[in-house]
C-alpha cells in the first residue's frame, strides 16, 4: 500500500509541474518538477528514498527511447544520415574523449574512466527540452529538424559510451582493441537484434490485422510490452538494450506509415496512450531528481575528498567546452540540406538547443549503487555534476534563444482566433436554417459552449446577468397576471417555478443535490411510488423542472408552456440588451440555460437523427472554411493541420457522447 501511495504522490507532482509549466511558459518546466520533487523530499515517506538503477533504465529509459524512435521521421533520417553519423556518433565520441580528458586533468578527483562516463551522461541532447523557449521558425526549420533527428541517435551513442566507461571503471582494465570490439558488439549487435525482433513483431501485428484481431486492446498492448521485452532479451545476450529498442522503434514507426488509413482507430489510441506515457515518464525523471537532491547533496557533503564548489566548476567546464565543440562542429561539419544566409546563426541555434534533459538525468540515476560490493562513493558527486550541466543547458537557452530568433520570422500565427472563426462560421450557417429549431438550438449551444470553456468563468457577472433576466421574466409574467391573462393558481405556481429555477441555473454541487432531493420527494409524493422518486433523483434538475412543473400545472387543467414562452422571450430580450464585449462569455452561459429550458418545455422529444445531421453539417462548414482559407493562402499548413485535428476530435467526442446532447 505504501508503494502505491508513493507512486500516486509522484504522479500528483507530475501533474502539478505540467500545470505550472503551462501557466508560466518563460520558466522551463523541469524547474517546477524538480522543485515539487524537492518539496516532497522533506516528507517522512520519502526519507531515504532511492530508485534502483537497473529498474530505472528498464522502466523509464527503454520506453522513452522506443517512443522517440517510433515517432522520428524516416524521410528526414534518410536525408540526414550523414549529419546523424557526424553529430550522433563522431561528435559524441570526440566529446567524451576530449571533454572527459579535460575533466580528469583539471579535476583529478574523477578517474579517467569516470570522467568519460560523466561526459557520456551529458552528451544526449533533448531538443524538446527547449521547445517552449525557442518558437518554431520557418527560417530555422532545417537546423531544428536536424536537432530532432540527432537527439534520438546521440542518446543511443551516449548510452553505449556510458556503459563501456562504467564497465572499464569496474574492471579497472582498458584496451583500445577490446573497447572498439565491445563498442561494435553493443552498437551493431543491438541494432541488428532490435531490427530483426522488430520485424518479427511487426509481422505478427500485421497478421493480426489481416485476421481482424486489430482491436486496440490487443495491438496497443503488444506495442507497450515491446520495449521491455526487447531491452531485457538484448541485455541478456550482451547487446545494447537501448539500441535494440531504438531499432525496433524505427521498424514499428515504418509499419505505422505503411498502415496509413488501416486500423486508424488503433493508431489513434496508440498515439494517445504513448503521448501520456511519454509525458509522465519524462516528467517523473525530474521529480525523482528533486526527491533525490537532498540525499545527493548529503553524499557530496560527507565526501571529504570532493568539495561542492569543485563539482560546480566541473559542471561549468563540461558545459562550456561541450558547447564550444558543438558550435564549431555545427558550423563546419554539418550539412544544412539547403543554402543558408545565416550559417553562424544556424550553428548557434544548434549549439544552444543541445540541451540535456530526460535521458541525461536517467543515465545519471542509472549509475550503480555498489562497485565490487562496496558503496559507490563518487555516485552522488557524478549526479550532482550532471545536474549542474542540465540546469545550465536549460537556463542558457532560456535567455539566449529568444534573442537569437527575435529577428527571424517566427511562427506567430495563433490557432485560437482561427478556431473562433471556424466555430462562428458553423453557428452562422446553422442559424440560417429555419427547419428543426429545437435540434438546431442544441447544436448551436454545443458550439457556443466551446467558447465558454476557453474563458475564465466570472460567476459574479453570471449571477448579475441572470438576476436581471429573472427580474425581466417575473415582470413580464406579472403584467400578464395584472391584465387577467393568467389565473391566481398559475401566478402562484409560476412564481414558485421561478424560485426553484434560480437554484437550477447555479450549477453548484450542493444546490444540485438539494434540487434532486426536493424533486425526488415531491415526485414520489405526487405518484405515491418509491421507484419514481429514485428515478427522479438520478435525473438532471434542468430536465426535472420541466417535468415536475408541467405536471403541477396539468393537475389544475393549466398549461405552463405559453407562460414560459412569454417569460423566456422577456428574459432573452433583456440579455440581448445587456450584451457587451466584456460580458459576452458570461451572457452566453445564461442564454444557453434559457434556450435549454425553453426546449425542454416545448419540445422534450428531439429527433436524434436530425441532431446528428446538423452536427455533421456544422463540422462540414468548419472543414470548408479551413479548405477555403488554406487555398487562398491566408492560413499556413501548420494551422490548417491543427484545426483539422480539432474538428476530428470534436467529431469523435460527439460520436462517443451522442446521448448527452439529447438529455
Amino acid at each position: 500500500m505504501e508503494t502505491v501511495f508513493l507512486v500516486l504522490v509522484l504522479l500528483i507532482a507530475v501533474v502539478g509541474g505540467n500545470v505550472l509549466g503551462r501557466h508560466f511558459p518563460r520558466i522551463p518546466q523541469p524547474f517546477f518538477l524538480i522543485g515539487l520533487g524537492l518539496l516532497f523530499a522533506f516528507f517522512p515517506l520519502y526519507h531515504g528514498f532511492q530508485f534502483s538503477p537497473d529498474v530505472f533504465t528498464f522502466a523509464i529509459i527503454a520506453p522513452l527511447m522506443y517512443n522517440e524512435s517510433e515517432n522520428v521521421s524516416r524521410y528526414w533520417v534518410g536525408r540526414g544520415i550523414v549529419n546523424i553519423f557526424s553529430l550522433a556518433i563522431v561528435l559524441v565520441v570526440l566529446t567524451v574523449l576530449v571533454v572527459g580528458s579535460g575533466v580528469h586533468w583539471l579535476f583529478p578527483i574523477f578517474p579517467l574512466s569516470l570522467a568519460f562516463a560523466l561526459c557520456a551522461v551529458v552528451t544526449p541532447t533533448d531538443a524538446s527540452a527547449v521547445s517552449a523557449i525557442a518558437p518554431e521558425s520557418e527560417e530555422y526549420r532545417v537546423p531544428q529538424t536536424i536537432l530532432q533527428n540527432e537527439s534520438l541517435f546521440n542518446d543511443a551513442s551516449g548510452i553505449v559510451a556510458f556503459d563501456l566507461a562504467i564497465a572499464t571503471y569496474v574492471s579497472g582494465k582498458f584496451a583500445v582493441s577490446t573497447a572498439l570490439l565491445d563498442f561494435g558488439k553493443e552498437f551493431l549487435g543491438g541494432l541488428l537484434f532490435g531490427a530483426l525482433l522488430g520485424l518479427g513483431i511487426a509481422w505478427v501485428r500485421q497478421l493480426l490485422i489481416r485476421w481482424g484481431d486489430n482491436s486496440p486492446l490487443v495491438l496497443v498492448t503488444i506495442e507497450l510490452v515491446t520495449p521491455f521485452v526487447l531491452y531485457y532479451v538484448a541485455d541478456l545476450l550482451g547487446f545494447s538494450g537501448i539500441l535494440a529498442v531504438v531499432a525496433a522503434g524505427l521498424i514499428q514507426g515504418g509499419e505505422r506509415e505503411h498502415l496509413r488509413l488501416t486500423s486508424s482507430r488503433m493508431q489513434m489510441i496508440s498515439a494517445n496512450v504513448w503521448e501520456i506515457i511519454n509525458g509522465i515518464l519524462s516528467s517523473l525523471v525530474f521529480v525523482l531528481l528533486g526527491i533525490s537532491l537532498p540525499r545527493v547533496l548529503q553524499a557530496v557533503w560527507q565526501n571529504e575528498q570532493v568539495l561542492w564548489w569543485q563539482l560546480i566548476l566541473a559542471g561549468l567546464f563540461i558545459y562550456s567546452l561541450k558547447f564550444v565543440m558543438r558550435l564549431v562542429w555545427s558550423r563546419y561539419f554539418v550539412w544544412m540540406h539547403a543554402p543558408s544566409k545565416h550559417r553562424w546563426s544556424d550553428s548557434w541555434l544548434m549549439a544552444l538547443s543541445g540541451a540535456n534533459g530526460t535521458i541525461t538525468l536517467a543515465l545519471a540515476f542509472s549509475l550503480p549503487l555498489l562497485i565490487k560490493g562496496q558503496p559507490f562513493v563518487l555516485r552522488g558527486s557524478l549526479i550532482f555534476t550532471a545536474t549542474v550541466v542540465i540546469l545550465l543547458s536549460l537556463l542558457v537557452p532560456t535567455f539566449a534563444l529568444p534573442q537569437l530568433l527575435k529577428n527571424g520570422p517566427t511562427k506567430t500565427e495563433s490557432t485560437t482566433n482561427w478556431r473562433q472563426r471556424m466555430r462562428l462560421a458553423a453557428i452562422m450557417a446553422l442559424a440560417e436554417q429555419t427547419d428543426h429549431p429545437s435540434e438546431r438550438q442544441i447544436v448551436i449551444d454545443a458550439l457556443r459552449q466551446q467558447f465558454q470553456w476557453q474563458q475564465v468563468p466570472r460567476h459574479r457577472q453570471q449571477r448579475s446577468l441572470f438576476q436581471q433576466a429573472d427580474r425581466a421574466e417575473e415582470q413580464a409574467i406579472k403584467v400578464l397576471y395584472e391584465q387577467g391573462k393568467m389565473t391566481e393558481s398559475e401566478w402562484f405556481y409560476y412564481r414558485r417555478f421561478l424560485k426553484y429555477s434560480r437554484f437550477t441555473v447555479d450549477q453548484r454541487w450542493w444546490k444540485n443535490l438539494i434540487l434532486r432531493l426536493w424533486f425526488s420527494v415531491h415526485m414520489g409524493h405526487m405518484y405515491h411510488d418509491i421507484q419514481t422518486a429514485q428515478d427522479t433523483f438520478m435525473t438532471s434538475p434542468l430536465v426535472m423542472e420541466q417535468i415536475y412543473w408541467q405536471r403541477c400545472f396539468e393537475k389544475h387543467d393549466e398549461d405552463i408552456r405559453p407562460l414560459e414562452a412569454a417569460g423566456n422571450r422577456a428574459a432573452l430580450a433583456k440579455l440581448t440588451a445587456l450584451k457587451t464585449t466584456e460580458n459576452h462569455t458570461a451572457l452566453d452561459v445564461i442564454q444557453r440555460y434559457y434556450h435549454e429550458r425553453h426546449r425542454q418545455f416545448n419540445a422534450p422529444e428531439v429527433e436524434s437523427a436530425i441532431v446528428y445531421q446538423l452536427f455533421l453539417a456544422a463540422f462540414h462548414t468548419e472543414y470548408e472554411l479551413v479548405q477555403a482559407e488554406l487555398a487562398a493562402g491566408k492560413m499556413s499548413t501548420e494551422v490548417a493541420d491543427d484545426l483539422q485535428q480539432q474538428i476530428i476530435f470534436d467529431e469523435m467526442s460527439y460520436l462517443q457522447n451522442r446521448t448527452a446532447f439529447l438529455a
